[in-house]
């Protein structure tokens, strides 16, 4: 995940300790992750920090889709991926 990503989550988990009321609110949300590069393969461990980061604020998690594009166009495979996901976060 990025730097500013990273940030992102740490401000989020802040809200358990320094606003827990706001934090509290966050529980049995739904969270899924995007995301997008060149190739079409993640590293190993990608989505760890996701996953954990859910369950420690207490979220849903969702799932994830990695989408690519080659020749600046998004393959069928990935529109089915997207599909899912969405599929997957409306139950």
């Amino acid at each position: 995940m990025s730097g500013m990503l990273k940030v992102f989550l740490d401000r989020i988990s802040d809200f358990l300790m320094k606003e827990k009321d706001f934090g509290r609110q966050l529980r049995g949300m739904n969270m899924a992750v995007i995301s997008c590069s060149d190739y079409d393969k993640v590293f190993d461990g990608f989505i760890m920090p996701f996953v954990e980061s859910a369950n420690y604020l207490g979220m849903q998690y969702k799932g994830h889709c990695h989408t690519w594009c080659q020749e600046d166009k998004v393959s069928e495979e990935t529109k089915l991926r997207l599909e899912e996901l969405m599929l997957s976060i409306e139950k």
